[in-house]
C-alpha cells in the first residue's frame, strides 16, 4: 500500500509499506478521505506547539470502509462505512471515566502516533464509528472537528442551562467556529447567534448559515469603574473563543453579560486579562478539547443536514497532491476545511 508521510516539516513522502496485519479487536479500514485541520498544516509546516512525533502519518479527521475484520469485533462488518475517534484514550482511567478527551494516558491519532494518511490503516474497535449505508464519505471525514464543536457546546450547556434564547458570539470564523455556529443554529435551535472574524469568506459563509455579522467597532468595549458601566457595555449570555487569539479573548470578558459563559477551544500561551470581571460579573470561563463521546450524534447530524454541512468543505485534493493542498490550507482567505481524496 501507499502511506504518505510527513517525515519532518515540509517533507511530505510517499513510501510503500505492507498492509498491516489486524489482531483480534481490531478492524482493517479503506481509507477514502482525510481531512486538513489547524493541528496538520502547523504540524505540516513545523509550528506546532503541543506534543507531537515525526515521521508520522497525519491526519486525524477521516472516513474509509471497512476491509477486514478480527474474530472478537461486533456490530462492524467488511463495507461499512466508518470514521474514528483522535483521542486514543484507554478506556480505564479515572479521567475516562470522566471524559476520555483527558485520559490519562492520551495519545493523538495523527499528531503524535500514526494518523490516517494511508491507504489502509488499523484501529481497534472501540475508536471506530459506523455511518448510514448512504452517507458521503467526503462529509463523514468531517465528523470529528464537528465533534469537537459539540463537545465544547455540551459543556456550555452545562454551564449554562439553556442555549434557547440565549444572545450567542462565535469569535473565529474558521472550521470549529463554524461548525459551531450550525450546531448552534441547526441542532440546539438557537435563534441569535453572532460571529466575527475578519475575513469576508469566512463571514460570507457565517451569513449563509444564519449568523449575524457585528462590526469590528460593536464589539469594542472598555472595562468600566463602576458595577453599572461594566454591565451597561455588555451584550452576550455566551461567547463560544476558537480564535486563540489573546486580545479577542481578553476582550470576551468584556462582552458578557453578568452570569455569562465563555467556552474556548482556541489555545493561548499567555494572555492578559482583567480578572475582576470574571468575578464581578460572575462568569464561568470553561476549556474543552476533543470529540470523543460526541462522534454518533455528529454522525446523524451530517447525514440529516448533508446541503449545510458541505459547505465546510472548500477544496477536494487527491491524496498524491497533498502538499499542494497543505499549501493552500494555509491561506485563510479562500480554504475552509480540505479534503484528500485516497
Amino acid at each position: 500500500m501507499k502511506a504518505y508521510v510527513l517525515v519532518n516539516p515540509m517533507d511530505m513522502q510517499v513510501q510503500e509499506r505492507t498492509i498491516p496485519d489486524i489482531s483480534d479487536d481490531d478492524v482493517l479500514v479503506r481509507v477514502t478521505n482525510v481531512g486538513l485541520c489547524g493541528s496538520d498544516i502547523h504540524l505540516y509546516k513545523g509550528t506546532y506547539n503541543g506534543p507531537h512525533n515525526y515521521p508520522m502519518l497525519f491526519g486525524h479527521e477521516w472516513s474509509g470502509i471497512v476491509e477486514k475484520t478480527g474474530k472478537g469485533v461486533t456490530g462492524l462488518m467488511p463495507g461499512d462505512k466508518v470514521t474514528g475517534d483522535c483521542s486514543r484514550y484507554c478506556g480505564e482511567c479515572d479521567a475516562c471515566r470522566r471524559d476520555k478527551n483527558l485520559c490519562t494516558h492520551i495519545e493523538k491519532f495523527g499528531i503524535t502516533v500514526d494518523g490516517a494518511s494511508a491507504e489502509y490503516i488499523v484501529r481497534n474497535q472501540k475508536y471506530l464509528y459506523k455511518a448510514d449505508t448512504k452517507a458521503d464519505l467526503a462529509l463523514l471525514a468531517l465528523t470529528e472537528p464537528i465533534s469537537v464543536a459539540k463537545h465544547l457546546l455540551e459543556k456550555v450547556l452545562g454551564a449554562a442551562g439553556s442555549l434557547r434564547g440565549k444572545k450567542i458570539l462565535v469569535y473565529g470564523g474558521g472550521a470549529i467556529g463554524q461548525a459551531a455556529l450550525l450546531l448552534l443554529k441547526r441542532l440546539y435551535g438557537c435563534e441569535e447567534v453572532d460571529l466575527s472574524d475578519l475575513i469576508a469568506f469566512r463571514t460570507d459563509l457565517a451569513k449563509s448559515f444564519g449568523a449575524n455579522i457585528p462590526s469590528q467597532e460593536e464589539l469594542k468595549v472598555q472595562g468600566g469603574s463602576d458595577y453599572a458601566s461594566l454591565y451597561g457595555q455588555a451584550r452576550y449570555d455566551v461567547i463560544i473563543e476558537t480564535t486563540g487569539v489573546a486580545p479577542v479573548f481578553a476582550n470576551a470578558l468584556n462582552l458578557l453579560k453578568p452570569g455569562g459563559v465563555l467556552g474556548c477551544v482556541g489555545m493561548i500561551a499567555s494572555v492578559e486579562i482583567a480578572q475582576k470581571l470574571i468575578v464581578t460579573k460572575a462568569l464561568t470561563v470553561l476549556g474543552s478539547i476533543g470529540g470523543t463521546g460526541e462522534f454518533e450524534q455528529v454522525i446523524r447530524f451530517i447525514h440529516e443536514n448533508e446541503t449545510e454541512s458541505a459547505r465546510l468543505i472548500s477544496h477536494h485534493f487527491k491524496m498524491e497532491n497533498a502538499s499542494q493542498a497543505f499549501e493552500t490550507a494555509v491561506d485563510a482567505n479562500q480554504a475552509m476545511k480540505i479534503t484528500l481524496e485516497l
